[in-house]
């Protein structure tokens, strides 16, 4: 994958029912989302469901998509092909606390 050449991955995306989500009340949150996802210097637009957990001053955040590896221009070696599976399962966290000075 050329992990030294691309280290990071990437992804820029926009929750479309945000309105459902209330960070003043504890609970656990479903949201669509659609963005950009870029890995190997490939971008592509990508969908997925998030679930989001309000808890007092924390708000976690996970999402899980299948992707191909070859919609990003990963090529797998020949000699490995049989061994490496062509579709990837990426997850997302995000975490955020309230900072207080």
């Amino acid at each position: 994958m050329e992990s030294s050449k691309f280290p990071k991955a990437k992804f820029k995306g926009k929750l479309k029912n945000i309105s459902s989500l209330d960070l003043k009340t504890n609970g656990t949150y479903k949201l669509d989302v659609s963005g950009e996802l870029e890995i190997h210097g490939v971008k592509n637009e990508v969908e997925t469901v998030a679930t989001f957990i309000v808890n007092d001053n924390t708000i976690t955040g996970t999402s899980e998509l299948t992707i191909l590896v070859a919609d990003y221009d990963i090529e797998i070696p020949a000699v490995v092909r049989d061994n490496i599976a062509k579709e990837v399962k990426v997850t997302i966290e995000a975490n955020y606390q309230e900072f207080n000075r």
